[in-house]
């Protein structure tokens, strides 16, 4: 299983991956180095709320706003409860979980 995981801090993006061992994870962290994804269609989409959630949701957008990219799950990971609400509220079918829960969930997919 292919995913792309989105993480706005480098050394903790690494403990992350950690949580990911056996699957093949595409990543990204930095804020000032643009990020193409065109025509990059992973199995799924995680994006962690912990930090900078108004730039997970932005990059959220962009993903949901092609048919290609929306028939991918989008999992939402993380964050404080305040910022999962307006997560969830602008993004409701995703899945919504924490770093402990995400290899279960994955599995399940």
């Amino acid at each position: 299983m292919e995913l792309f995981l989105l993480h706005w801090n480098e050394a903790e993006l690494q403990e992350k991956l950690a949580l990911l061992t056996g699957f093949n994870v595409r990543s990204h962290w930095s804020q000032e180095v643009l990020l193409d994804l065109k025509g990059y269609l992973p199995d799924a989409w995680i994006i962690s709320l912990d930090r900078l959630p108004s730039h997970g949701r932005a990059i959220a957008e962009w993903i949901v706003e092609a048919k290609k990219r929306r028939e991918k799950p989008l999992i939402f990971v993380g964050g404080a409860p305040e910022k999962v609400e307006a997560t969830k509220a602008k993004f409701p079918d995703a899945c919504y979980c924490q770093w402990h829960e995400l290899p279960s969930l994955l599995s399940t997919l």
